[in-house]
């Protein structure tokens, strides 16, 4: 796919502004401000109107003059007939016309506006301070002492500055601006430069003049007008001529907290500018904390704009926060180069400019905080773009825009970490050296103006002579990355083949003739250093020694997955103990086991199996990467027996428990900072699966920290932790309310969050609903508003009660946030995204069904995908991972029993393809219970009840080939006769250690399965060895021989599953042209409803100004 021109919807380029001069004047009475604009145009064509971008603007007066011939004007003046002015050329609009739609206005003059490049356009209009934390909107705050502050403030990206002023509303429209802003003496205001004057008026108010800007965009002009405190430091001056004035402005007795962002800021003013070559172009640089902010921060140029948690942050704080915070504060200071100096020519190219400024935070990060092991954490981070892009319901990096709807909805995962993903293969397949040369050639040739990606990849060419447009494009505009399955011919020789990944495991024919050029860096045991090899074909014949192990997408630099043979990862799995591998590479060998297994590639046991080579792990990142794959797994299992959850808590608590055992609670002097980063991680996940010590620990601390409000009690890594484990073993109301009273009492933001954020871990219905209804209250910001109830879905009672709570009051919540798309695409990634039953897919699809979903229609899309995923994962796997469970000792006999049945099997299909464990599970449980008959039969089946296709690619076929390390199969024992209630949801009781006898069972069982798996894979391994000497011209003669003769009734079972695909696709055909028909009425009525409001909102903008002249006569 490739990026689409620019729309129709933009602007003419015929009229050019050159120079804004806008004067803001707000009125805190009715949340209203008076703006005149003067703005500097250049007319290429002779016209008789003007259209520009404007939203909820009501323009009072709009003229044309000629500035070669007059002076002293301004539009104010114009609005009172009893003054008279002498102008000449001057040519007053007619009229206003204005297309709500389009979000623009067109002024229309009666006569004829010459070509010339001297035409000043002056504009006076109302407009409103919204709520709505974009635009000009306004905010209020409380500090330490009970005084309550009010402030404005502004959010213009992507296209909200025409809320504020009449402007060409389009990153590529250039401009200078001057502002002025009139507020009361006392306030603080601020903008992207420095102050010019300052003139006190009448009444106490001040009229605060800036300096002119440079040629920028309209999105990243920016002001704050409020009661601020700030500190302040000054760069070296070593690469940009002379210091950098920094300060960090925050709300009232809030700016100590601000100096780890600040000297961040001073030390990234002076690497930016030795990196890229070009001193900083401002004369300041200020950070702003705003109490109410919609995104983590902006990038407006010389005033960048954070939420308070985003850059205020304690002394002692975790080393989590201190690194975001880190990489926040240095990617929005990297965009006042890559961005801001040379800006997108549009929309569709932002991904470039977010990716980059990832990528360049992260190089930033690595040379300031060596220390830190970084590249761990990108690794870990690109994990949840890595799950997005195996949808379907994915997107090319680079996506064509056409409305601001679509802008909004791209501000996506994809945007920002595959685009810094890529770049960062393509700098590790450069060389990052020539990579930044290419890079500061770029910006030399375009500083001041605007670039597309096109431009860079053609300037990189030319620096590093490779074919780097070739290269890029194919990651860019392809949906999706590949999966590398490796096959081992012989004992010297593998043969690696590419194929699309999807998570949901079905990829069909047509859809996996994508190839991209992968650099596959591969190291093995006797070259420890890395060859890097282009595979831009389908397959590749290596040679590689199979008997030691070898590891593809060394430092995990490439945007790919690789499945390797069981015995490879096997040996693999032993180098972690420690190893040659560094921890970004076994997060790595993590990650791409887990999605292999979530995609149907390989059994979950083999994942199961994998986390044994780890429980001598050291390293912080490479256990925070175990910790996320066991909550993924343990989430889609939510809704599964009590038994078997608590069976797979065990082997959680195993693993962590022995960490804490180690560290401790309490931190030594002089310890290792990533010790103390680890414990806290330990401490969390051992108590999340119910140690007893740890949680009587973390509840004595609690009580010794809400009590006696004794600090040292909870040190900071640990308050999150603690907190966590107290509420969801808590019974009553006491500790919530404690944790409620402290957010109420701490004004210190990130300690805000952390008692914000728990209070969803509370674990009764009434502690459930109490959490939504405060997270809906006016003590909680709107921003906050998601952060509240985000941790409601590590429940089955809180997913529940999140899932009605939308349902119930879904119209209000939309009505509320419209205007903020991206708070309306997290709230349904909250309620629905965490899914794994066929019944709530369908309630989702049903609930959905009645809405208009243009504005969110990627991002529902995708959970329902993701909801898919999940549901296939389960069915799949349920049985593999109890029989993994049972073997090893974590699901003890007494606690095996299903809910709904009385029967026991003790066997493993772990070994066997999908299809043919489907049969097994069947066979056996056909003759148990009618419950167990009735829910096995229907397995195979769910797949097919929510997506029609069901064939998969050379890659995702075969499960033994990679991972498959489950446990071999034992006798079947059926018991019968159990006590009703001895399987079902109630039992509690922990699963109990093996005993001995069990022990030498498990042992002999995995000796077992071992040798056939070894079996297996011999005769798999000479098979595809004959195969790939056979010429391609017998290919489809080959699979023919290699296909296994299928019983008559499997045959019957295929074709029956053809025709219900056929009839199911019919089906869904139809069902999609009626819902295209209902979304063409919907949106009719709504463009009937936009013109209507458009109208309202013109007379109601017209009354205001009626009371603003009323007022200003009494004044």
């Amino acid at each position: 796919m490739t990026a689409k021109p620019r729309p129709s919807i933009s602007l003419e380029r015929t009229i050019i502004p050159i120079h804004y001069n806008l004067k803001i004047v707000p009125c805190p009475v009715n949340f209203s401000f008076l703006g005149e604009v003067s703005i500097e145009i250049c007319i290429a064509e002779p016209t008789y109107g003007i259209t520009l971008n404007a939203k909820e603007l009501n323009i009072q007066t709009a003229t044309a003059r000629d500035q070669l011939s007059t002076s002293g004007y301004s539009p104010i003046a114009a609005w009172n007939p009893g003054r008279v002015q002498s102008i000449s050329h001057l040519v007053t609009a007619t009229s206003v016309s204005y297309n709500v739609e389009e979000e623009t206005i067109t002024l229309e003059f009666p006569t004829v506006l010459h070509v010339a490049t001297s035409w000043i356009l002056d504009i006076a209009y109302i407009g409103l301070v919204n709520e709505r934390l974009n635009g000009f909107y306004r905010s209020v705050y409380t500090d330490a002492d009970n005084n309550i502050h009010q402030l404005t403030t502004t959010q213009f990206q992507s296209t909200h500055a025409r809320r504020a002023f009449p402007c060409w509303d389009e990153p590529a429209v250039k401009a200078t601006f001057t502002l002025t802003l009139v507020a009361p003496m006392g306030m603080t205001c601020l903008s992207n430069m420095s102050v010019d004057t300052t003139t006190l008026l009448e009444n106490r108010m001040q009229e605060v003049t800036f300096l002119k800007t440079p040629i920028m965009a309209t999105y990243l002009l920016a002001w704050t007008i409020g009661d601020f405190d700030y500190i302040e430091a000054y760069s070296s001056g070593e690469f940009n001529g002379e210091p950098v004035q920094c300060r960090l402005y925050a709300p009232v007795g809030l700016a100590i907290h601000g100096r780890y962002s600040l000297d961040l800021a001073v030390k990234s003013v002076e690497y930016f500018a030795r990196l890229f070559n070009i001193p900083y172009p401002l004369p300041k640089l200020d950070l702003v904390a705003v109490p109410d902010f919609a995104p983590g921060a902006m990038e407006n140029w010389g005033l960048i704009s954070f939420r308070t948690y985003a850059v205020l942050i304690e002394e002692f704080s975790s080393h989590d926060r201190k690194l975001e915070i880190a990489a926040t504060v240095i990617h929005e200071i990297s965009h006042q180069w890559f961005g801001n100096l040379v800006t997108m020519d549009w929309w569709s190219d932002l991904w470039l400019f977010e990716g980059f400024a990832t990528h360049l935070a992260y190089i930033a990060v690595d040379e300031l905080f060596p220390e830190w092991d970084i590249w761990s954490e990108f690794v870990k981070r690109i994990q949840e773009v890595l799950k997005h892009d195996s949808l379907r319901t994915s997107h090319p990096v680079e996506v064509g825009v056409e409305n601001p709807c679509e802008i909004t909805q791209i501000f996506d995962e994809v945007s920002y970490m595959k685009g810094a993903s890529v770049l960062r293969m393509l700098s590790v397949w450069l060389g990052q050296d020539k990579f930044l040369q290419g890079i500061r050639k770029f910006m030399l040739k375009f500083m001041w103006g605007n670039a597309n990606t096109d431009d860079l990849w053609q300037t990189l060419a030319e620096e590093c002579h490779a074919d780097v447009p070739g290269f890029m494009q194919k990651w860019t505009r392809q949906t999706g990355y590949p999966v590398l399955s490796i096959t081992e011919l012989d004992d010297s020789t593998i043969l690696v083949r590419q194929n699309l990944f999807l998570s949901t495991g079905d990829v069909r024919e047509e859809e996996d003739c994508l190839i991209w050029p992968v650099p596959l860096s591969l190291i093995t045991a006797d070259e420890p250093v890395a060859r890097n090899i282009m595979m831009d074909s389908k397959d590749m014949v290596l040679k590689v020694d199979t008997n030691k192990w070898y590891k593809f997408n060394m430092g995990q630099a490439g945007f790919y997955r690789v499945s390797y043979p069981s015995k490879s990862l096997d040996l693999l799995g032993k180098t972690t103990r420690p190893g040659p591998l560094d921890s970004a590479d076994r997060v790595g060998l993590l990650t791409d086991a887990a999605a292999l297994v979530a995609s149907g590639n390989a059994a979950t046991s083999s994942f199961l199996t994998l986390l044994k080579y780890f429980e001598d792990e050291e390293d912080y990142m490479v256990w925070g990467e175990v910790s996320l794959r066991l909550q993924e797994l343990l989430s889609v299992w939510l809704e599964q027996p009590v038994s078997v959850i608590n069976a797979l808590k065990e082997v959680q608590r195993r693993l962590f428990t022995k960490i804490v055992k180690r560290l401790g609670w309490d931190y030594a002097e002089g310890e290792d900072p990533s010790s103390g980063h680890l414990r806290a991680l330990a401490i969390r996940f051992a108590g999340r699966a119910g140690d007893p010590d740890i949680v009587a620990e973390a509840r004595k601390r609690f009580g010794a920290f809400m009590a006696n409000k004794d600090m040292s009690a909870i040190p900071p890594d640990l308050r999150f932790p603690v907190f966590e484990i107290v509420l969801r073993t808590t019974v009553g109301t006491e500790e919530y309310e404690a944790v409620v009273s402290y957010y109420r009492e701490t004004f210190i933001p990130g300690e805000k969050l952390v008692a914000l954020t728990v209070l969803g871990y509370a674990n009764s219905q009434e502690l459930v609903r109490r959490t939504l209804a405060f997270a809906m209250s006016p003590e909680v910001r709107t921003q906050d508003i998601l952060t509240a109830i985000a941790t409601l879905r590590s429940s089955m009672m809180g997913r529940a009660e999140l899932w009605d709570f939308m349902r119930l009051h879904w119209d209000v919540l939309y009505n509320r946030h419209c205007d903020d798309l991206r708070f309306l695409d997290y709230f349904v990634v909250l309620s629905i995204g965490s899914f794994s039953s066929l019944e709530r897919h369908r309630e989702v699809q049903a609930f959905f069904s009645t809405k208009d979903t243009s504005s969110y229609e990627r991002i529902l899309a995708t959970c329902l995908e993701g909801i898919r995923k999940n549901i296939l994962w389960l069915e799949r796997d349920r049985q593999d991972v109890e029989n993994w469970l049972r073997v090893n000792g974590y699901l003890t006999k007494d606690l095996c029993l299903r809910s709904g049945g009385d029967i026991l099997v003790e066997t493993s299909f772990g070994h066997l393809s999908h299809a043919d464990r489907i049969r097994q599970q069947q066979h056996f449980y056909n003759a148990s219970s009618g419950i167990h008959q009735a829910h096995y039969a229907n397995t195979s089946g769910v797949a097919q009840s929510i997506h029609g296709s069901s064939t998969t690619n050379t890659a995702n076929s075969s499960r033994s080939s990679s991972f498959s390390s489950s446990p071999a199969p034992s006798p079947r024992r059926v018991r019968s006769g159990s006590s009703p209630g001895g399987c079902h949801h109630h039992c509690h009781h922990s699963p109990s250690p093996p005993s001995s006898f069990e022990d030498e069972q498990v042992q002999l069982l995995m000796r077992q399965q071992q040798e056939q798996q070894h079996k297996l894979e011999e005769q798999q391994r000479q098979l595809r060895q004959h195969q790939y000497q056979q010429q391609q011209q017998q290919q489809q003669q080959r699979q023919q021989q290699q296909r296994p003769h299928a019983p008559q009734e499997q045959l019957m079972v295929q074709l029956q599953q053809q025709l219900w695909q056929e009839q199911r696709f019919k089906l869904h055909h139809l069902q999609m042209l009626e819902r295209q028909e209902q979304h063409q009425q919907l949106r009719e009525q709504e463009d009937r409803l936009q013109k209507k409001n458009g109208e309202q909102e013109q007379r109601a903008l017209e009354n205001d100004m009626e009371l603003l002249r009323v007022s200003e006569r009494e004044l």
